[in-house]
């Protein structure tokens, strides 16, 4: 933290659009609405006009809209997007119907969401991520898959989309179908991820399979791994150099917001670390 990533992402998108692509060929994406729409103004504060059709949004943001703009191409045809609180009343229904309903081992209903949620944006079984997540409730584990499949078959029946299904369509139709792949690889020159470290395996579903076809610009923090609880997973970072061919990785080793005390633990730490970490911290300050 402190070493300019935001800032990198920023003067990338700068580059592009004076020296290589036009604005609208490229696509941004962060982790909230908000550093999305700095990234925007600090870049349009920068160069005007010549910034117009430069875009920043979220994973979930970014995939709406491609599948807004082919639905066909995604198989999403007349599909109705659900959020958080209309997933809770289903699973606080089907919850309410199962036979294990005054269970104390039975995960509530915001539980059972985020326990779906958790194994679908990991790739993990679902019976893993009850092992990891719930253990207790292992014993009930069948009643706990029952209520899955039933709010899944909920959804297919009504043509419901999820926030995970948003991202799950893209990336099984990008990696599946060739395609779809060139028509979203047709779209941009360059995709620039910001706080990379934070991506999960379904996201790196999605970008995987384009970065032959365009550049990936990723900027993250190897070191830092604060949102485990949520699905990321920092080794697509650390190991960014053996997952994409042909790929240059650059260290910002500068820090402009810590003095010298403070990076001589953090360089302690990494270096007592068992993966490598081929980096050492100086202060700017």
């Amino acid at each position: 933290a402190g070493c300019g990533k935001t800032k990198t992402i920023i003067a990338r998108s700068q580059f592009l659009i004076e020296n290589v692509s036009p604005p609208e060929r490229l696509q941004i994406l962060t982790f909230t609405r908000r550093s999305a729409s700095e990234i925007i103004e600090r870049v349009k504060s920068s160069l005007g006009e010549k910034a117009k059709g430069l875009k920043a949004s979220t994973f979930h943001t970014w995939c709406m809209s491609l599948i807004r703009r082919a639905p066909d191409l995604f198989g999403c045809e007349n599909c109705s997007v659900i959020d958080r609180d209309d997933q809770l009343t289903i699973f606080r229904l089907l919850r309410a119907a199962s036979r294990e309903a005054k269970n104390a081992l039975l995960p509530k209903a915001a539980d059972l969401c985020d326990l779906y949620s958790f194994a679908r944006n990991t790739r993990q079984s679902l019976k893993a991520t009850v092992e990891h997540r719930h253990p207790e409730s292992l014993e009930i584990f069948k009643a706990i898959a029952e209520i899955v499949t039933s709010y899944e078959d909920h959804k297919e029946s009504r043509n419901y989309l999820d926030y995970d299904d948003i991202l799950d369509v893209v990336a099984k139709q990008i990696s599946g179908e060739e395609v779809v792949k060139k028509w979203v690889s047709s779209k941009y020159d360059e995709i620039l991820v910001d706080e990379f470290q934070d991506t999960n395996p379904i996201q790196w579903d999605i970008l995987k399979p384009l970065s032959g076809s365009l550049r990936l610009f990723c900027v993250g923090d190897d070191a830092q791994s604060i949102y485990g609880f949520r699905g990321a997973d920092f080794e697509t970072i650390h190991s960014f150099r053996e997952r994409v061919d042909g790929s240059t990785v650059l260290s910002l080793s500068t820090n402009y917001r810590s003095t010298q005390e403070i990076l001589d633990i953090s360089n302690w730490l990494l270096s007592e670390s068992p993966l490598q970490y081929e980096k050492k911290l100086v202060a700017q300050r």
